[in-house]
């Protein structure tokens, strides 16, 4: 990918001048203006320079991953995200979740693990959700949300959250955490 050849190449830069601008960067670069820099860093994922840098500062540069496969025409990308406990409590990660992603370095994933069959036949304790912070409210998918004692997964349907076992809709003062991508289940 040619991107990465650019984030490399302002990776360098940054790690030979930490106080360097991203109009310096951009001349570097021979880019027409410093929006061009900006550009780059959002096809990395990257949000800003200041996170690039300290990214890049800290020893953690962004590189493509060195594992990619490609599924019908679109490359995927082995990723790790943190894994969460079902307690929405619990702030920090239990651990870590690797994924077959579409970009490599995802934003707003992550993983958690469901802590009761509250929801079976759909999902068990134990299962491993990949969940999407980001909302789409078009079409039919299942979701995770939270109160502040418990986690919830519901089917969003024609503008409602619908409770998987009664089918009845849930309140709509429940906080969307985000969209269910995959679910992993282990059969022992």
């Amino acid at each position: 990918m040619q991107y990465s050849n650019y984030l490399a190449h302002m990776a360098a830069l940054i790690k030979q001048n930490p106080s360097i601008t991203v109009r310096e960067i951009a001349a570097e670069l021979k880019f027409a203006d410093s929006k061009s820099v900006y550009y780059w860093l959002e096809k990395g994922n990257i949000k800003g320079i200041n996170e690039f840098k300290r990214l890049v500062l800290g020893d953690d540069i962004p590189q493509p991953n060195p594992f990619a496969v490609e599924i019908g025409g679109v490359p995927h990308y082995l990723v790790t995200i943190p894994l969460f406990s079902w307690n929405p409590k619990q702030k920090k990660p239990v651990d870590e979740w690797f994924y077959l992603y579409n970009h490599p370095q995802p934003q707003g994933l992550f993983a958690i693990r469901v802590g009761t069959n509250d929801f079976s036949p759909w999902f068990w304790e134990h299962d491993v959700l990949i969940i999407s912070e980001a909302h789409n409210t078009e079409q039919a998918h299942w979701m995770l949300l939270k109160t502040d004692q418990a986690f919830l997964i519901g089917r969003y349907l024609d503008g409602h959250v619908i409770e998987p076992a009664t089918l009845h809709h849930y309140p709509g003062a429940l906080t969307t955490v985000g969209v269910i991508l995959a679910q992993h289940r282990r059969f022992y």
